[in-house]
């Protein structure tokens, strides 16, 4: 009974996670949000619309994608679905899979996204409003090189389950490094005032969003980490592990859910996005 629960738990949050993702068409007032106002000219509302409903829809695709990897994996291989630390925690591979799918699927969109500078491209003192995100990006960084340092231990120790979570987790890491970048540096073509306005408030959902992913994969890279490592002293690694699954997924969650491409909660027109 107990490891029945343990693989439903999972498996509910990602349905929560699949069931938010499926939301693919976006609404007029998730158009107002990203584009600033209630009164979005036509020509920007297509624009909005389409970058909403690819994110929407690469998130939705990576995700289940993630999800058929994990299982495919675990019945070829193993012969079952990991359920998690011996049975004890609730994190388990699909879960983690399918979470890391949403997360490459969004930004594999953003990087779509970003399309090559086109027309003439000038030169301007003007310095660029600061992004957000960046605090986030250096805690992930932090997290990602903790994950690296207890693999290293878990090696030194004759463990080497962390090894194929680490490669995969900071592969994914460096993957929203690079997006981030080309988020940041990308080349502004000459814009109308207008067209400038909406390319910044693009700009700026990019910039956090893709921040808040990566630092959800990395606190999910440590944590598997954490969930895989193997240690003689099993009478206080258990516990630590169950601790470090639960707060790891707890936080992973919610930095996805930041990130998601949907006004927060209470939002009405007139206020910037989050």
């Amino acid at each position: 009974m107990g490891s029945a629960v343990l693989l439903v738990v999972p498996l509910l949050l990602l349905a929560v996670l699949v069931a938010a993702a499926a939301r693919v068409r976006p609404s007029p007032h998730d158009v107002a949000w990203l584009a600033g106002g209630s009164l979005v000219p036509a020509d920007e509302e297509t624009v909005v619309r389409r970058y909403l409903a690819r994110h929407r829809t690469h998130r939705l695709v990576g995700g289940l994608l993630g999800v058929a990897l994990a299982v495919v994996v675990g019945i070829r291989w193993y012969g079952t679905v990991r359920v998690g630390v011996g049975d004890l925690s609730p994190l388990a591979d699909v879960l983690f899979l399918g979470v890391a799918g949403v997360v490459v699927g969004a930004l594999v969109a953003e990087s779509f996204r970003l399309p090559r500078v086109r027309g003439p491209v000038s030169a301007s003192l003007a310095p660029r409003e600061p992004l957000p995100g960046a605090p986030h990006v250096r805690v992930a960084r932090g997290v990602a090189t903790g994950a690296v340092a207890v693999t290293v231990l878990a090696l030194a120790l004759g463990s080497t389950g962390p090894v194929v979570a680490c490669v995969l987790g900071v592969a994914v890491v460096g993957l929203a490094e690079l997006t981030r970048a080309r988020v940041v540096g990308r080349r502004r073509p000459v814009l109308t005032p207008r067209a400038e306005r909406l390319d910044a408030r693009l700009r700026a959902f990019a910039a956090g969003s893709v921040a808040h992913l990566e630092l959800s994969t990395a606190v999910l890279t440590l944590t598997w980490v954490v969930s895989t490592a193997v240690t003689a002293d099993a009478a206080w690694w258990g516990p630590v592990q169950v601790v470090a699954v639960l707060a790891g997924l707890v936080v992973s969650v919610v930095q996805l859910l930041a990130a998601r491409p949907r006004p927060p909660r209470g939002w009405e027109p007139g206020w910037a996005p989050a």
